[in-house]
């Protein structure tokens, strides 16, 4: 029987040395060629998040690389209604200049964070078997395409995440005092409404191991309820009048008109719920069906599981995402998923976790062998189809504008702030902004113009002062209406004859 046991602990420590080694693995892989395009032919290639978002988001950082100013009259300025991802990005941008690789390093740092602290969290939990549960959330969360593929764009959601899961593994530690959490979780809650104003979906979660930590009492509910509720919603409306006080009150105002929540076709409510049940399926093709036998067995024969905090917390956050999407409609590309991933890694372990029954062991260790082995496929193919069109198309036009001096350096354009952070040449966005195109055209002068498959009839109007001459165009990306990015130059009609 020695014999046996001393054999069966060698295995277990060979599974978890293995697991360890296919997470560094994972980890290494997310930071190796950080300027490649986003997979493209992947299940999420119609996320626009690879061509817009990156630049947008990042266009305060850029800025103030690159002028010492962050903000830009008319234009979009995301960064007086999220501040936080783009005062990340400006302290890295002191260090390493405007540059999309250290933009998506820092982004690829906070999901690497965020394992180490979903590793401490299940820790904490995981009543039967901690180490092992941690390590099998990590591995499940690292070998992820989904989190691999959006961590590596440089945009709200890792810095969110982070901040997420920061809070919960905050909430139980600094919950039971007072003072701690009263001055510690409102300006951290804060901060990360700031980085990605849709966190606000994650506070049901946090105010759940809050109240948690408390003992669910009465007074608990209080003390709950005004940390993770009452004192961040007086910090937020002290930063909005602060805010106005500065002037910046139109943009902060704008980014709210541009992300209003649009009202909800009833009629059509069966299909949209359908269509998120599959878009599900983006997150990973495994693990979330595990998910819905584990939902299905939590609510009949092992409702124990609701007792864990962390469980109960983790589908309280599935749920408020979820709810969110299905009020967003056709609105939501796949990153909206992006904060899924770990909360279902989190239920799966979980119940894995309080499993004694052998066969059901072995049938759990069977499923999470195909996750894992699924997922690791994927990244494998990731790096064996890597494509980097996005990259050579900003390299070459920031050779067009360096060859053409007499030319205004500024660039238009709805992917214009992408080839900012891909080139340090500067954008101006032709789509979003305080002012009107017509204006913002007369009075900063671009002299170039970024289109993709050619110019957006609507701005023939505003284009009419200016002749567009086509300088190149690029084969980009593999989506039918994203493939071609055409660069023009905007030249005053005054100043030229013809079109």
């Amino acid at each position: 029987m020695r014999v046996v046991l001393t054999q069966a602990t060698r295995g277990t420590r060979w599974v978890h040395a293995a697991a360890w080694l296919l997470i560094a693995a994972a980890v290494v892989l997310r930071f190796l060629h950080l300027t490649d395009d986003f997979p493209n032919h992947s299940p999420w290639a119609v996320d626009q998040a690879k061509f817009t978002d990156e630049g947008w988001y990042s266009d305060a950082a850029i800025r103030h690389a690159l002028t010492g100013h962050w903000y830009l009259r008319g234009d979009f300025n995301p960064a007086a209604a999220v501040p936080v991802w783009p005062a990340q990005l400006a302290v890295v941008f002191h260090f390493t200049g405007v540059s999309l690789r250290a933009a998506r390093a820092l982004s690829v740092a906070f999901s690497v964070a965020t394992l180490v602290l979903v590793w401490l969290l299940v820790r904490r939990y995981a009543a039967v078997r901690p180490a092992a549960t941690a390590t099998l959330c990590v591995l499940l969360a690292a070998v992820s395409p989904f989190a691999y593929a959006f961590s590596r764009l440089a945009t709200l959601e890792s810095s969110m995440i982070f901040q997420f899961w920061l809070l919960m593994w905050l909430a139980p530690v600094v919950a039971p005092r007072r003072a701690p959490a009263l001055l510690l979780m409102p300006p951290l809650i804060v901060a990360m409404l700031l980085t990605k104003t849709t966190a606000i979906v994650f506070l049901p979660a946090i105010f759940w191991l809050t109240w948690s930590a408390l003992g669910r009492s009465r007074t608990g509910l209080l003390r709950a309820l005004l940390t993770t509720a009452a004192l961040p919603a007086l910090w937020f409306a002290a930063y909005a009048l602060f805010l106005y006080r500065l002037g910046y009150g139109a943009d902060f105002a704008y980014f709210f008109d541009l992300n209003d929540m649009p009202p909800i076709d009833w009629p059509r409510a069966p299909a949209l719920l359908l269509a998120l049940l599959r878009e599900g399926l983006w997150v990973d093709r495994v693990v979330y069906p595990l998910s819905a036998v584990v939902l299905a067995a939590a609510l009949t024969r092992r409702r124990a599981l609701w007792r864990n905090p962390l469980f109960t917390a983790s589908w309280i956050a599935l749920a408020t995402q979820a709810l969110f999407l299905f009020t967003r409609q056709d609105d939501a590309g796949p990153r909206y998923l992006l904060g899924m991933v770990i909360p279902l890694v989190l239920v799966v372990g979980l119940a894995v976790d309080t499993l004694t029954s052998p066969r059901l062991r072995a049938l759990a260790c069977i499923a999470v062998s195909a996750a894992v082995a699924t997922d690791a496929a994927a990244l494998i193919s990731f790096q064996r189809d890597r494509s980097h069109q996005l990259l050579d198309a900003g390299r070459s036009i920031q050779q067009i504008v360096d060859a053409n001096p007499a030319q205004h350096r500024l660039i238009l354009g709805n992917s214009a702030s992408e080839i900012s952070l891909i080139t340090g040449v500067p954008g101006l966005n032709d789509y979003f902004g305080t002012e009107e195109l017509a204006p913002k055209l007369l009075e900063y002068r671009p002299g170039w113009y970024l289109a993709w498959s050619g110019p957006d009839p609507d701005n023939a109007a505003a284009f009419a002062p200016f002749r567009l001459e086509e300088a190149a165009r690029f084969r980009v990306f593999d989506n039918a209406d994203r493939s071609t990015l055409i660069l023009y130059k905007l030249l005053p009609r005054a100043n030229t004859t013809g079109r």
